[in-house]
């Protein structure tokens, strides 16, 4: 392997120990890498001639990325997990035990091992560089910090602002860093050496103690909780309500994490490290871990990818963008592309109706601006990024053009072929539609090729999927323009070909739909929407219609029913809600009744469900009962190459509807099941409840040729 770290010694005997791992766009820590850093920090160690050693990256706006997760995905023996992590915590420790302060200067992004490593140095400098940021990412992998991450932060800043950085892996920027104490400055990121080199001549000089101090949690609630046993005892007690309320005790890593910390308050350091290594040892082998590894590797390989099976089209660089419709959808859109430096131009019928994508973005960014996520100024900037017309002026100057009017055929077939006469020759043309056909609306169009689906996930600004949809006339520029595009958004996007109901909701709404029946079948509100809590689903599937809306969901039922025929369950719930005005959540009461705080299943329901026959099922019977129909129709959507692989299934799955993670996705799950398992069953249902339940020639083909999805 090349050589990864390079040592300068500066005039005034301050040494500067460079990171820069060749042939990679990012710093990261694999066995080989720890290896040499390893007899590194060894030989540095000897020199006593040193007056400090900076820690530094060469790579542009990135620090260090944390460990190799190819190594991690590998890991299958518990002692293994328990001897990388000691290995790990040995190294750092370097940083520590040297004759002389370290300082590691982080420029760029921060993560995992790099802010280990960082914990271990005497001192942390964070650069203004918007691109800084720094986290514990470690429990999102089903693991915990293992390299010293879980004993040292703790004891630099406490109990209470360390629970915030490992239990949650939340990343945050440079100002946060320096809030919470774990950077002891912030300095210029164009003259991070010099600056970096001033702060070492300051501290010196006998300047450090300042620095020391502010680590320091400070008030009455530190000394409350965190220097008294009874006080450590609630704080422990309130974070693992905490970590269950959110988790549904699905992820063991937090708990684990919380364990650990607890364990090792008032212990030796290296106790402590034995501690979390052997807690790491345990969960690095665990299949959790595994899938969320998985589930990692699956984005890392998209964010190489440009949709297309041409690896070196790059597409077209968009500066300036256009939305058609100024509504919720709209006006999230306008929002994600101000927040990403990209004018855009918002179009709706009147000015009312254009003051609603000003406050549907006003809103998400006050959201952003209480959480301190972004400042006054750059609320104000973005802002100024949005414009409104209620004609077609400045539409010319776009590279993308993103429809997002009424789901209304005809409507959106005229608009869009106003909008070609005044958009430029070379402008991306594509709707958002979520139920409609992509080719239906390309018939209005002169130029096909420009034309593609990009289906936004509401809310915008939390949805972190886009189906890019293919027509059969797009090409290959508009797909790779729409999937780079994309990623540059912050989104996790997949191609999917043009049918009814792309891949995501095709595959949503008969769960949903069969949740319904479920209640009509005697089972109750709670029960049902529990059930798939407790799965490990975001919210239940009852609640789900609410929450999209009875009416939007009722017109995807109708346009899939037209393609799926009796695939799905019919019901005529939906339209007695609808008549009745319980549209959900925007009105107030749907499924749910709903006050300013709180929701409760309205008792009313049972009323207005025409009852079929009775059903008993337990918990476990009703989830195959909703999840197995998913399963059974994306063998479908892979036969039919509505998708190419069952990785862009699950993806689409996890990162648009919250398909539960800690299962590895739709996919993923159905192999751990076992094929067999799942046809048995729904064999099973077909006779009981109906012949939607029986398993497609597709499904039956996965499971007799390959033996599962992930298997050949």
């Amino acid at each position: 392997m090349s050589q990864a770290f390079y040592f300068e010694e500066l005039d005034n005997k301050i040494g500067v120990l460079y990171f820069d791992l060749q042939d990679e766009k990012v710093n990261k820590f694999s066995t080989p890498v720890m290896e040499e850093l390893g007899k590194t920090m060894k030989d540095l160690s000897g020199r006593g001639d040193l007056r400090a050693l900076l820690f530094m990256s060469r790579k542009e706006d990135a620090f260090i990325a944390g460990a190799d997760v190819l190594e991690i995905k590998d890991l299958s023996d518990p002692e293994n997990g328990y001897q990388v992590a000691r290995k790990g915590q040995e190294i750092f420790d370097y940083f520590s035990r040297m004759p002389f302060p370290t300082i590691s200067v982080i420029n760029g992004a921060c993560m995992g091992g790099g802010t280990e490593l960082s914990l271990a140095c005497s001192y942390r400098l964070v650069t203004d560089n918007p691109k800084t940021s720094i986290a514990l990412p470690e429990v999102n992998l089903g693991i915990l910090p293992g390299w010293g991450g879980c004993t040292r932060l703790p004891r630099l800043i406490g109990l209470q602002k360390s629970f915030d950085v490992i239990l949650t892996g939340r990343k945050m920027n440079h100002k946060k860093a320096y809030r919470v104490g774990i950077a002891d400055k912030i300095i210029a990121a164009e003259w991070a050496l010099e600056k970096a080199v001033q702060f070492v001549e300051e501290i010196l000089t006998g300047n450090a103690k300042k620095y020391l101090i502010r680590r320091k949690s400070k008030g009455l609630l530190p000394l409350i909780f965190e220097k008294n046993p009874f006080g450590r005892n609630i704080l422990f007690s309130k974070a693992r309500q905490l970590i269950l309320k959110k988790s549904g005790g699905h992820y063991p890593a937090p708990l684990r994490a919380l364990e650990v910390i607890k364990q090792s308050h008032g212990k030796s350091i290296e106790k402590s490290f034995e501690i979390e290594a052997r807690a790491l040892g345990d969960l690095v082998v665990t299949p959790i871990s595994k899938n969320l590894v998985q589930i990692f590797l699956w984005t890392q390989e998209i964010k190489r990818e440009n949709g297309t099976n041409n690896p070196d089209l790059k597409g077209v660089s968009i500066n300036k963008s256009g939305v058609l419709g100024a509504g919720a959808m709209g006006g999230g859109i306008a929002q994600l592309f101000a927040s990403k430096g990209i004018p855009i131009r918002v179009k709706d019928i009147n000015n009312e109706a254009l003051a609603g994508a000003y406050k549907q973005a006003g809103t998400v960014l006050k959201g952003q601006l209480k959480r301190r996520r972004i400042n006054k100024y750059e609320y104000t900037q973005i802002m100024h990024r949005i414009s409104g017309t209620t004609d077609y002026s400045g539409f010319g100057h776009a590279g993308i053009i993103i429809e997002a009017i009424v789901e209304d055929l005809e409507i959106k077939k005229k608009v869009l072929s106003e909008l070609e006469k005044t958009c430029a020759q070379d402008a991306i043309i594509a709707t958002n539609t979520s139920s409609l056909q992509v080719n239906d609306m390309a018939d209005t169009l002169l130029h096909k090729e420009r034309f593609a689906g990009m289906h936004f996930f509401n809310p915008v600004h939390r949805m972190p999927l886009v189906e890019i949809v293919r027509g059969r006339h797009t090409s290959d520029k508009t797909i790779a323009t729409l999937f780079n595009l994309s990623k540059s958004l912050g989104k996790t996007p997949i191609v999917v070909n043009d049918a009814p109901g792309f891949l995501v909701n095709r595959l949503l709404v008969p769960y949903m739909v069969e949740a319904i029946s479920l209640l009509e079948e005697g089972h109750t509100i709670n029960d049902i929407d529990k059930s798939m809590l407790r799965f490990g689903m975001p919210m239940g599937p009852i609640a789900l219609f609410d929450e999209v809306g009875i009416d939007v969901a009722h017109k995807a039922a109708k346009i899939l029913r037209k393609f799926m025929g009796d695939r799905i369950a019919e019901s005529t719930i939906l339209e007695k809600l609808i008549e009745k005005g319980r549209l959900g959540k925007k009105s107030g009461k749907g499924f749910y009744r709903y006050s300013a705080k709180s929701k409760e299943a309205d008792p009313l329901i049972p009323l207005i469900i025409d009852k079929k026959e009775h059903s008993e099922l337990n918990k476990d019977e009703m989830n195959r009962r909703m999840v197995y129909p998913m399963i059974n129709e994306a063998a479908r959507c892979l036969d039919e190459g509505l998708v190419s692989r069952p990785r862009d299934v699950d993806i689409g799955m996890i990162f648009g509807t919250g398909f539960a993670p800690f299962r590895g996705g739709l996919l993923k799950y159905a192999d751990s099941e076992g094929l067999d398992k799942v046809t048995d069953a729904l064999e099973s249902f077909a006779e009981r409840f109906g012949s939607r339940f029986k398993p497609s020639d597709s499904l039956q083909i996965f499971a007799r040729d390959r033996k599962g999805f992930y298997k050949t």
